[in-house]
């Protein structure tokens, strides 16, 4: 029955197929059907959590405006990499704690890092591209998502949090809930989001197999149902009915803001990729002169790349004699940022900032690239 309506979906478009407007609308499509349940839609829930559950006190101590840069930049630059979320999965999450007391620089590093150092982005690293890539993709992400941390603080200053959609609800009562109540929340929140990618399918296929579960999504499917199970249960036990509701309403709101500019967004991309295909340009990338390395960042940074999708495209174009550096220029502005996520950045931290964010994307990647691969 979901095969036939998905078809008949489908077939609603054909007339368009020989269009100037097909190629946006595939990538719209392959989007919906990779990236929503298994990106953006937990990364909406997390972020409302945030914005509702977390006091700013929380925030501001390890990330806000006066915390220890010693101690503000690396934990977000690694709590960032926890999170396995794309470019545009990663603004709600982004907006939730910027809303919460974030410092401009922490926040910004967290936007880098998330997306581009992710564990499951890391995992298919070391399977595709080897662990010389693995371990050095880690180290420029990190780096590089501090200096831009950094550059950010000392271009832009910290300057009052733009003004919030007056549909957006905060909540700054206190609650008698516990740390470590909120540890299992969050964690059991990630689990999820986690286990929606496919990460675990390994794990949970092996365990369907036992009891004699088979498909191939039901068993995926029903683990996530028994961890939304969960997660319902606890939040009941824990938290107040008004909490949850506002939770709810908060999430809708981070989704209605960002998710209409983040398919936009995607449509664009698609256009694009067809009108400049990267195989066009695999002359430049033969070699590792800073001009192809800038090249490189800039067409990763307008395009939209999954986790997944990222690692897969530069390890084919490496097989097309793409050389390393320009390869691992694409490695990190690629997954990092996008025009959809520039989109939908712009309104919650303003156009200038989200333009600054990207020029610093596109050059500390270009730069990152080319010592990769002058030292490889």
């Amino acid at each position: 029955m979901l095969q036939y309506l998905t078809t008949s979906f489908i077939a609603l478009f054909d007339p368009l197929r020989d269009t100037w407007i097909w190629p946006g609308l595939v990538e719209v499509g392959k989007f919906l059907g990779t990236h929503l349940i298994s990106g953006m839609l937990p990364a909406f829930f997390i972020a409302g959590a945030i914005s509702v559950f977390l006091d700013k006190q929380r925030i501001t101590k390890l990330m806000g405006a006066k915390a220890n840069p010693l101690v503000a930049y690396p934990v977000a630059a690694f709590s960032g990499g926890i999170l396995t979320v794309c470019s545009c999965g990663v603004i709600p999450i982004f907006t939730g704690i910027m809303q919460q007391g974030a410092g401009i620089g922490p926040a910004f590093t967290f936007l880098m890092a998330s997306p581009a150092v992710n564990l499951l982005a890391l995992s298919y690293t070391y399977t595709l591209l080897g662990s010389k890539f693995f371990m050095w993709r880690a180290i420029l992400v990190m780096a590089s998502a501090v200096a831009i941390g950094v550059s950010m603080k000392l271009i832009c200053g910290e300057v009052e949090q733009p003004a919030e959609t007056t549909s957006v609800i905060m909540m700054e009562e206190e609650s008698e809930r516990t740390d470590t109540q909120l540890v299992i929340f969050f964690f059991w929140l990630l689990v999820i989001t986690i286990t929606s990618t496919g990460v675990l399918d390994p794990l949970i296929f092996a365990g369907a197999e036992k009891v004699g579960i088979a498909g191939e999504l039901m068993p995926r499917m029903l683990a996530l149902l028994a961890e939304i199970v969960v997660l319902t249960i606890i939040s009941f036990r824990w938290f107040e009915k008004p909490e949850l509701k506002l939770w709810m309403r908060k999430s809708y709101d981070l989704f209605w803001i960002i998710f209409p500019k983040v398919l936009g967004g995607i449509f664009l991309c698609g256009l694009l990729a067809a009108i400049f295909p990267l195989v066009n340009f695999m002359k430049i990338f033969d070699n590792n002169d800073f001009s192809g390395n800038f090249v490189a960042s800039v067409l990763g940074s307008m395009m939209y790349f999954g986790t997944i999708i990222g690692v897969t495209v530069v390890s084919t174009l490496k097989d097309f004699g793409m050389h390393e550096g320009p390869a691992m220029t694409l490695l990190l502005s690629a997954p990092a940022v996008s025009l959809p996520s520039i989109l939908a950045m712009a309104p919650v931290a303003g156009a200038k900032k989200s333009a600054i964010f990207l020029a610093l994307v596109i050059v500390f990647s270009a730069l990152s690239g080319y010592i990769f691969g002058m030292t490889f």
